[in-house]
């Protein structure tokens, strides 16, 4: 009967974060998570940021080699959370005997391709308040042709 009492008084006096994942932790992924409102979550060292509603969302390297350490805190209380990631086969599309000068840009057109990648680092160090993330993705157009997946390579 002590042990029982001592097994009950555990269980209510051990707290416990709840948290679920919508995604698989596969390299390239898209992971969307949801916890109790007023969390803070951390995915590896980085903060994110999570809505009112307790969503957050996170993405997964093309070519990550180690798992994800998820951390959620509240009022003091941490709990870490580790998810092994799966290695993921990419199709790799091989394109040979074509031009040098469709593999190799002219020395004219690398001052438009730093422009460009400028361009990029700026749209992706935006950080806003958007909850689009939570929407499926759709296909922008009917009978669409998909000529390339995420993380895919073309040599």
């Amino acid at each position: 009967m002590r042990i029982l009492i001592s097994l009950v008084f555990l269980l209510i006096t051990t707290s416990s974060f709840a948290v679920t994942f919508d995604g698989k932790f596969v390299q390239g992924a898209f992971i969307l998570g949801k916890t109790e409102p007023g969390f803070e979550v951390f995915i590896d060292k980085k903060k994110v940021k999570v809505t009112s509603d307790g969503l957050f969302v996170f993405g997964l390297g093309r070519d990550r080699k180690y798992d994800v350490v998820i951390t959620l805190i509240k009022d003091g209380e941490k709990q870490k959370i580790v998810k092994k990631v799966q290695k993921r086969k990419y199709n790799i599309q091989r394109i040979d005997g074509l031009e040098e000068t469709k593999v190799t840009p002219p020395e004219e057109v690398y001052e438009r391709i730093k422009r460009e990648n400028k361009w990029i680092g700026e749209a992706r160090a935006i950080d806003s308040n958007l909850t689009y993330f939570t929407k499926k993705f759709i296909v922008p157009v009917e009978n669409a042709i998909i000529t390339g997946v995420y993380g895919s390579q073309r040599i």
